[in-house]
C-alpha cells in the first residue's frame, strides 16, 4: 500500500501540473528576490551618499560661518545670516561655539569640536554614541591632514560609525582646531536589514498565497493533459473507443486534446478498415476456395472429359479471386497519398477516348450526352476507371439496344472550395432502376439490391468510383426509380488555382453561347420519360477513402481481362 501511494506521489510530482507550478514559484521567487535584494542595495547605496552628502554640508556651513563672522548683538533676527560681519573670528572657541548652537544635528549624526587635540565642544543629543572616547580622538588625530576634509569608517565597539574631519584654519587663532562629524552607519544600515527582512517575510506568504492559487489554475489549465494521459494509460488495440474530453477548442491545451482525439479517431478506422480488409477477404475467398476444393475432390483424374472441365472451372475460380484480391488491394491502396496522381485532363478528348473503350463492353445504344471543354486538374487513369466501371455496371443491368449515356459537365455547386464550381461526369442507363432503400448502401463494399442478387460479381466496383472520387475530393451520387434507369454522377471540385473550368460546346451560328456553367436537358428515356437529370441525392460510401496507388487496363473497368468476370452487380 504504502508503494502504491509513493508510485503515485512520484507520478505527481512528475506531472505537468507540478513542473508548470514549480517553474511559476521558482520564476516568482528568483523575481521577488530580484526585486527585493535590488531595492534594498540601492537604500544602502543611498545611505552612504546621504553620509557623504551631510558631511559635505557640514564643512560648506562651517565655512560660510568662518567667512561671514560673528554678528552682533543688535543684529535683527531677519538681517541676512550670509551677510559679512564687520569683524572676522578672532576665537575657534567662539566659532565653534556659534556654529553647535546653530546646527542641529540628525538623529544618528553626532558633532564634535577638536581644539589643539582636546575636545572643546560636543553635540550628540539624539545621536546615542560619543565622539570624546580615547580610541575615537586618537583615530581622529591619525587621519587629520591640513586643508584637507577626510572621511573614514571607524569601530566604536559595536558600532560602525562613519567619520568626516573637517580641518579649521584662523588667522587671528593658530591653535590646530577639527570639526568631527560622525554618524552611525550600523544603525542606518540595520534599518534597511530590519526593511530588508520584513520583505523577505512578505515575499514568502507571498509565494505561498500565489503556489496556492497557481496549483488552483493550473490544474484547471492542465486538467486535458491529465485526462489526455489517462486516456492514453487505458487505449489498448481492443477499445479504440475512448475519446479526451474538451471543454475549450481555442486553447493549446484543448486543442491538442482535439488532436489527439482525431488521432485516435483515424487509428480506429484504420483498424476497422484492416478488421474489415480482412473480413472481407476471408468471406469472399471462402466459396472460391470451397469450389476449387469440392471439384478437386469429386475430379476423375482417370477421366479426360473430367478433368478439362475441372480445369475451366478451376481456372474460373482463379481468375475470379485474383480480380477479388486486386479489387480488395485496390481499395486498400485509396488510403495512400500516391492513390490519386493529378495532372492536366483535356476533358474533351478524354471523354471521346473513354466512350470509345466503353462501346467494347457491350452492345448499346452508347450516346454522349454533353461534351464539355476545358482543362482540369485530376488523375486521368483514376478518372477513366471509375467511368468505365459505371459504364459496366450499365451494361450489366441493361440488354442489348438499351441506351447508355456518358457526359461531362461544369455546374455551380458546392464541392469546389472557394470557388463554388465543379465537374460533373455521369453515366445514365435505361436498365430497371435501383429502389430508394437500397440507394443508401449502394457504395458499399460487398452490399446488393435486390435486382442484382442473381448478376455475376463481387460488389466492390461501385465502391472503388466511391474511393476515387473521395480521393479528389469530391463524390458519386445516384439518382433512380423503378423501371426508369439510373444516373450516376462523378462531381469532383474544379482546381481553384488558375486552370479553366470546363464550358460548353459552341452555339450554332444565329445563336449565342451561353455564359457561365452549361445548363444540361434530360435526355429522353425509350419510354419517352425524361431520364433523371445528372446528380440527385448523394448516396453515403461505405466510408471516406483517402488516396492510394494502382493503375487500369484499357478498355475495361477494373483490373479482370474479361469485362464479362469484371463489371460489379448494381447493389
Amino acid at each position: 500500500m504504502a508503494g502504491t501511494r509513493w508510485e503515485r506521489l512520484r507520478t505527481e510530482l512528475r506531472s505537468v501540473r507540478s513542473r508548470v507550478l514549480a517553474t511559476v514559484l521558482a520564476v516568482l521567487a528568483a523575481a521577488l528576490l530580484l526585486v527585493g535584494g535590488l531595492t534594498h542595495y540601492l537604500r544602502l547605496v543611498d545611505v552612504d551618499e546621504s553620509v557623504r552628502q551631510d558631511i559635505v554640508q557640514e564643512a560648506g556651513e562651517l565655512q560660510r560661518l568662518a567667512q561671514r563672522g560673528p554678528l552682533g548683538p543688535d543684529a535683527s533676527p531677519t538681517e541676512d545670516l550670509d551677510a559679512t560681519a564687520e569683524e572676522p573670528f578672532a576665537d575657534l572657541d567662539q566659532l565653534f561655539y556659534t556654529f553647535l548652537t546653530t546646527t542641529v544635528p540628525g538623529e544618528y549624526e553626532a558633532i564634535l569640536a577638536v581644539v589643539d587635540g582636546e575636545p572643546a565642544f560636543e553635540h550628540a543629543d539624539r545621536s546615542g554614541f560619543q565622539l570624546d572616547d580615547p580610541a575615537t580622538l586618537a583615530a581622529v588625530a591619525e587621519r587629520s591632514r591640513p586643508g584637507q576634509t577626510v572621511v573614514f569608517d571607524h569601530r566604536q565597539g559595536e558600532r560602525q560609525l562613519r567619520l568626516g574631519v573637517i580641518p579649521v584654519d584662523l588667522a587671528a587663532d593658530d591653535r590646530p582646531a577639527h570639526l568631527v562629524v560622525g554618524f552611525d552607519m550600523s544603525a542606518q544600515r540595520g534599518l534597511v536589514l530590519e526593511s530588508l527582512g520584513r520583505y523577505l517575510a512578505i515575499a514568502g506568504l507571498t509565494l505561498v498565497v500565489a503556489g496556492l492559487a497557481a496549483y488552483v489554475l493550473v490544474g484547471r489549465v492542465t486538467a486535458p493533459i491529465t485526462r489526455l494521459r489517462r486516456a492514453t494509460e487505458q487505449i489498448s488495440p481492443d477499445d479504440l473507443g475512448r475519446r479526451v474530453p474538451v471543454t475549450r477548442e481555442d486553447s493549446d491545451v484543448g486543442q491538442l486534446a482535439v488532436n489527439f482525439n482525431g488521432m485516435l479517431a483515424r487509428i480506429e478506422a484504420g483498424f476497422r478498415q484492416q478488421r474489415q480488409f480482412l473480413d472481407d477477404a476471408a468471406h469472399e475467398l471462402r466459396t472460391p476456395l470451397t469450389i476449387l476444393h469440392g471439384n478437386l475432390e469429386l475430379m476423375d483424374e482417370h477421366d479426360p472429359a473430367d478433368v478439362a472441365e475441372t480445369r475451366a472451372v478451376l481456372l474460373d475460380e482463379i481468375g475470379r479471386m485474383n480480380r477479388l484480391v486486386e479489387d480488395l488491394l485496390l481499395l486498400a491502396k485509396a488510403q495512400r497519398a500516391d492513390f490519386v496522381r493529378p495532372g492536366t485532363v483535356d476533358l474533351g478528348p478524354w471523354l471521346d477516348t473513354t466512350l470509345e473503350r466503353a462501346r467494347a463492353l457491350g452492345e448499346r445504344d452508347w450516346r454522349l450526352d454533353a461534351r464539355a471543354e476545358g482543362l482540369v486538374r485530376a488523375d486521368e487513369q483514376r478518372l477513366t476507371q471509375a467511368v468505365l466501371q459505371l459504364a459496366a455496371n450499365a451494361v450489366k443491368f441493361s440488354a442489348p439496344g438499351d441506351v447508355v449515356a456518358l457526359g461531362t459537365a461544369g455546374s455551380t455547386g458546392s464541392a469546389a472550395p472557394g470557388t463554388g464550381r465543379e465537374l460533373e461526369i455521369w453515366v445514365r442507363d435505361t436498365g430497371p432502376g435501383i429502389a430508394e432503400a437500397d440507394q443508401q448502401r449502394i457504395f458499399e463494399r460487398f452490399a446488393r439490391a435486390e435486382t442484382g442478387r442473381t448478376v455475376e460479381g463481387s460488389g466492390l466496383g461501385l465502391a472503388i468510383v466511391a474511393a476515387i472520387a473521395h480521393a479528389h475530393g469530391g463524390d458519386v451520387r445516384v439518382r433512380s426509380r423503378p423501371g426508369a434507369g439510373a444516373t450516376f454522377t462523378v462531381r469532383l471540385p474544379l482546381d481553384p488555382a488558375g486552370r479553366a473550368a470546363p464550358t460548353a460546346p459552341p452555339a450554332p451560328a444565329g445563336r449565342a453561347a451561353p455564359t457561365g456553367p452549361p445548363a444540361l436537358a434530360a435526355p429522353a428515356s425509350p419510354a419517352g420519360e425524361p431520364a433523371p437529370p445528372p446528380g440527385g441525392a448523394r448516396a453515403p460510401a461505405a466510408g471516406e477513402h483517402g488516396p492510394g496507388a494502382g493503375t487500369h487496363r484499357a478498355g475495361t473497368p477494373g483490373t479482370g481481362p474479361h469485362p464479362s468476370r469484371t463489371h460489379e452487380s448494381r447493389k
